[in-house]
């Protein structure tokens, strides 16, 4: 009964039809619509732009090739189905693996009875209804859509990349004629801007425009977010806007009415109330070596005055090697060391205490107070990374324009307003002051949990209906952003025949 088998490694699609003649139509393989032809090739371009599975880009390149050879009809319901098929599973899997787009081998077989239900779709008129309630549940999907075509399209050579240093006004060098040359381009500047290799002035006020049109702090400074923004083309933008789309793709997100959100590569936090954003918070992330994670939960407490616990990497990797060269680290830093419930010296640890295995029986916690790494507002959800969201006792870190400085939980600079909203229905923000200013541990539980998710969008629609691209922070979209050639080309030609 198998149709056929889609064999990534080989890219073979072996079509077993034991079907009748071709002259008995009603086992031939339908032909939709012009205009839901068209959707199905969209739809599966989409998915092959966000270059996840090569899958998609393969069948792509045999539905146009079959043009030609007449078996166009197959090769489209094909795509039908393998766009389908990832459509259905897209609830299934987890919030982590959309944000990542890491997901399981799909080794799916299609059966006959799978085309015999998109003949049917096709002879009855609905297969456009259908096609429409694949699209991913996303606001402004058709925009998204609309900015991958403009982004494909674009022939515009790009400037190679010069290696990554940090430039300030009044710099000069081969690299500044580079940028001048994207700024360009970009519109920032004239054509007939002088290639000199001096950051100048125009260069500078520039730079600032575009800083502040990305999101970033308008100082003329080229650090990394620069940089990676600078040198972002419009292949790898095309690549962020179709993996946005697949990450975007949440039920629970767009019907939940409030919700904390943090996007990792944005930097920033949002409370999101019936569809509005009633606060907007810089925060800082997990540095690439200690990421913070991507989740969906739901607070349930406030901690006002939190001890902290340090997790075990930290306690691990960070300051075990310190406690072996000065027993009297933790003392100074206003950290104490527990074993259980009983407070433990750490002079009298022997070497054996002191092994990754031997210290593992011991925890390292923090008085509330000034110098507590969480600062005075703890925001828990249930998770198995063993991460949430906090204040901190080292605010100017909110100045940086790369904020991942973190072990992995993420740091709220407005904490003291989150807290007062989170607990608006618990007691009176006076009351929230006070037991903060009295310094002892008071835990809140919500009477009513609030979604948080944590996301790794690189590209969004802001409120201003503006496209937005952000730098990946963690390298999760690089070996992606690069597409095949011939994929670009097919885009292209495809764009002129619509």
């Amino acid at each position: 009964m198998k149709l056929f088998k889609y064999v990534p490694a080989a890219i073979i699609l072996s079509v077993t039809f034991n079907q009748a003649p071709a002259a008995d139509e009603e086992n031939d393989v339908r032909t939709p619509d012009i205009k839901s032809q068209t959707e199905i090739e969209n739809q599966l371009m989409e998915l092959a732009v966000a270059n996840f599975d090569s899958n998609y880009y393969r069948q792509l390149l045999r539905l146009h090739k079959s043009k030609e050879s007449g078996n166009y009809p197959t090769e489209l319901a094909i795509s039908y189905l393998m766009i389908r098929n990832f459509r259905e599973k897209i609830p299934v899997y987890s919030w982590a693996e959309k944000q990542h787009l890491s997901f399981p081998k799909d080794n799916t077989e299609f059966l006959v009875e799978d085309v015999e239900k998109y003949n049917d779709l096709i002879a009855s008129g609905n297969i456009w209804n259908e096609l429409v309630g694949m699209r991913p549940n996303v606001p402004s999907y058709l925009v998204f859509r609309t900015e991958i075509q403009k982004q494909m399209k674009s022939l515009a050579a790009s400037e190679e990349p010069y290696t990554f240093r940090l430039i300030k006004p009044g710099f000069s060098g081969p690299q500044i004629d580079i940028i001048k040359k994207v700024m360009i381009a970009g519109g920032y500047l004239d054509e007939n801007c002088p290639l000199d290799g001096y950051y100048d002035l125009e260069l500078t006020e520039a730079m600032k425009k575009f800083q502040s049109d990305n999101g970033l702090k308008p100082d003329g400074i080229i650090g990394e977010m620069t940089y990676d923004l600078l040198f972002k083309n419009s292949s790898s933008k095309a690549v962020s806007l179709a993996r946005s789309l697949i990450r975007m793709s949440d039920n629970d997100l767009y019907s939940n009415a409030e919700y904390v959100f943090v996007n990792i590569p944005s930097l920033n936090m949002h409370v999101i109330s019936d569809s509005k954003n009633i606060m907007e918070s810089k925060v800082i992330v997990g540095r690439n070596d200690r990421q913070t994670p991507t989740l969906k939960s739901q607070i349930n407490n406030v901690v006002l005055n939190p001890v902290w616990t340090a997790p075990s990497t930290i306690s691990q990797k960070d300051y075990l090697p310190k406690i072996r060269a000065d027993r009297y680290y933790l003392a100074k830093k206003g950290l104490n060391l527990y074993m259980g419930s009983e407070k433990v010296d750490p002079s009298t640890l022997t070497p054996d205490d002191l092994t990754k295995s031997g210290f593992r029986k011991y925890r390292i916690t923090q008085a509330p107070g000034a110098k507590n790494a969480m600062g005075q507002y703890k925001f828990n959800f249930p998770n198995s990374e063993s991460v949430y969201l906090h204040s901190t006792n080292s605010p100017s870190g909110f100045n940086k324009s790369l904020r991942t400085l973190s072990s992995g939980c993420v740091r709220v600079q407005k904490s003291n307003e989150l807290a007062k909203y989170l607990l608006r229905n618990e007691m009176k923000p006076e009351r929230i002051d006070k037991i903060v200013a009295s310094g002892k541990t008071f835990g809140v539980p919500l009477s009513s949990n609030v979604p948080v998710y944590i996301a790794y969008w690189t590209s969004y629609i802001d409120g201003d209906g503006k496209f937005v691209y952000l730098p990946d922070i963690y390298n999760l979209d690089r070996k992606a952003e690069k597409l095949p050639l011939d994929l670009i080309n097919l885009y292209n030609q495809e764009n002129e025949n619509l």
